[in-house]
């Protein structure tokens, strides 16, 4: 589950097959599996008698798929209520390498004598980890002779309400593009990763200082934002006296810090302006605060200092507002970061991990934490290799909403801290290190940083017996080896160590909590202590710890022994540029292996070295918790 396919055709339609048929029988395309139906339209109610479907020549003489190049007035909405479908293709529109991503062979598309004209047309979409070609025919609902839903303020441009057609028939109808999230659409439409954000879970000046910095960072990477003020069904599309309208997705166009001089801005305290350019799609009604146009901020701005500031508009629904009135005003955002994964970049470089899985019966959809059965659930290790990294991570459900109306799960994921030499399925759970937020959404999105180890993260829904595809990313400095635990334990017969009956291979796990008084080496103040944990021929190495004689690691190994009754050996080594160091050991005797059955009893051991008459004791003691069990159930 783990590859991704691309260029995947939808409902097995190839589009150059279809057009090369048509354009060889003389014939307009017609699409059997869309229909211009009410069908297609509705799955809740009948379609109104006064819709018809029209193909675009039946409206005009001369349709265009572009008129005059792609621009953000190419959306209006019509009667559907979608305009957070709207909100993310203006989005799209300013950046031509994201949109040519939706409209292949965008040229061979147009009307015209070059291009044979056979009624079809076809857009790709991502979608839960695969890249769809949606094949559609030009017949679109009309009232009157008009398009009733999106449409270009051209009236002879119709790649939009294409768009818009194509997208339905991957929704399964209209009606279910009738809500949404702005990020869902910009995610389809681009194959970024999406995250909601709460501007009101921001409310410290440090707070909203970091969120700053993560949008201007964002825009800077051509990432796609809107942003919306949450509205009720009593005040849907009401006026606000500060010219923003409740429940509309605005388009974020810029996120700039402006610094400001000693003359034109005087007479401002502070040293510069944070400021968000945002788009209304409908046009209309703006922006009437401080920084709107004809205000009286903006009145003390030549034109030559506002392009110098980089203080740009268009006059088709475009405002600058300051970034404490866009927090003050606007209550979410939707933003689809795109990820930059280019070497050949001044821009900070991620590298990218991603599984696609299923959750599924019996024994791969537990829930969340709060039942017993969460470790059911599809498990994933990942490293981090450096002191401290920051992960992006996503989770995406395939989006059920195709399903007539269904809801989409709750889902979420939770990071735990894992055994160090982690292969196995857990069957316990270490630390938890971070959850991401249980949503009723098709996705949910962490940034979370993690210091040096191995953890496991478990993605589910919230609760159990929820089956369904999901795809998880997860983005980080450095490659993270994502890697999925497929297996319970050891598989006898597969490893020359296990060839014996299963009921015969043992585990011990070992916690390495800490050590205190450690011995500096070569007269040196400090150390940085690690230990190797040796077994069967086998051995294990956790990660140091920086500058102390009493580290902490808290860091647990588990060991699938075929011997039980042999002693396991535990190294302690100070970490060095050139050479490593032991400072000293300690053996568990395993003579009584069911000794070691409390596992939550920490205890210390001295630490000997080899001298010349037998061990030297060492300085220092190293504190353990040791767990001996035959049931690989538990483990």
């Amino acid at each position: 589950m783990g590859l991704f396919e691309t260029n995947h055709p939808f409902k097995g339609q190839v589009f150059k097959d279809i057009r090369s048929k048509c354009i060889k029988a003389g014939s307009l395309f017609k699409d059997p599996t869309f229909p211009p139906t009410g069908s297609s339209i509705y799955y809740s109610k009948s379609c109104p008698a006064d819709i018809v479907w029209k193909r675009p020549g039946d409206l005009v003489s001369n349709p265009k798929f572009f008129e005059a190049g792609v621009s953000a007035d190419d959306f209006s909405q019509g009667s559907l209520g979608n305009c957070w479908f709207v909100a993310a293709c203006a989005c799209l529109a300013e950046d031509s390498k994201l949109w040519r991503k939706i409209i292949p062979d965008s040229e061979d598309q147009e009307w015209g004598e070059k291009n044979k004209y056979a009624g079809i047309f076809h857009f790709k979409f991502w979608r839960c980890g695969t890249w769809v070609d949606v094949v559609i025919d030009d017949y679109l609902p009309t009232r009157g002779g008009r398009l009733i839903f999106v449409h270009s303020n051209t009236r002879n441009e119709f790649w939009s309400a294409l768009l818009e057609k194509a997208y339905a028939k991957l929704a399964g109808d209209y009606e279910s593009l009738v809500a949404g999230n702005a990020k869902d659409a910009l995610v389809d439409m681009t194959g970024g990763v999406g995250e909601r954000i709460d501007l009101h879970d921001y409310t410290t000046a440090e707070q909203r200082k970091d969120l700053f910095r993560i949008l201007k960072h964002s825009k800077e990477n051509h990432s796609l934002m809107s942003a919306s003020i949450a509205a009720t069904a009593n005040d849907m599309e009401a006026e606000l006296a500060c010219g923003l309208v409740k429940g509309h997705a605005y388009s974020v166009t810029a996120v700039k810090k402006i610094k400001l001089g000693t003359g034109l801005f005087s007479v401002f305290a502070r040293d510069h302006l944070q400021m968000v350019r945002c788009r209304n799609p409908w046009g209309g009604t703006e922006w009437k605060g401080a920084w709107s146009d004809g205000s009286a901020e903006w009145k003390k701005v030549s034109d030559s200092q506002k392009k110098e500031l980089g203080l740009t508009f268009d006059d088709n629904g475009e405002f600058w507002m300051s970034y404490e009135d866009f927090c003050q005003y606007f209550t979410s955002m939707d933003v689809c970061h795109m990820i930059n994964r280019s070497f050949f970049s001044i821009q900070k470089t991620w590298r990218e991990d991603k599984f696609r899985g299923q959750w599924r019966l019996p024994d791969r959809c537990g829930g969340c934490g709060n039942h017993s059965t969460f470790l059911q659930n599809p498990q994933y290790i990942f490293d981090i290799t450096s002191d401290e990294d920051e992960l992006m991570i996503s989770l995406e459900q395939k989006d059920k909403r195709v399903d007539k109306g269904k809801d989409n799960y709750t889902i979420g994921f939770s990071v735990y801290k894992s055994d160090v030499n982690r292969k196995y399925r857990m069957h316990d759970r270490l630390e938890r290190v971070s959850s991401g937020p249980f949503v009723l959404s098709r996705s949910v999105f962490s940034r979370v940083k993690f210091t040096r180890g191995r953890y496991c993260i478990v993605p589910s829904t919230f609760d159990p017996g929820k089956c369904g595809e999901y795809v998880l990313r997860m983005y980080a400095s450095n490659q993270l080896n994502l890697t999925e635990l497929l297996h319970d334990e050891p598989m006898p017969g597969k490893c020359c160590c296990f060839t014996r009956k299963r009921s015969q291979i043992a585990a011990t796990q070992i916690t390495l909590v800490k050590a205190e008084g450690l011995e500096p080496q070569d007269a040196g103040k400090t150390a940085d202590p690690y230990c190797i944990v040796k077994y069967e021929g086998g051995s294990i190495e956790n990660n140091y710890k920086e500058d102390t004689l009493n580290p902490e690691w808290n860091d647990r190994v588990t060991l699938y022994r075929k011997d039980p009754y042999k002693d396991v050996i535990i190294e302690v080594w100070n970490h060095n540029i050139i050479k490593d160091q032991l400072m000293g050991i300690c053996t568990l005797p395993m003579e009584k292996p069911h000794q070691y059955t409390g596992g939550n009893v920490i205890k210390g051991y001295n630490l000997f070295t080899k001298g010349k008459e037998g061990p030297v004791q060492k300085p220092g003691r190293l504190w353990l918790k040791v767990y001996h069990t035959d049931n690989m159930a538990v483990v």
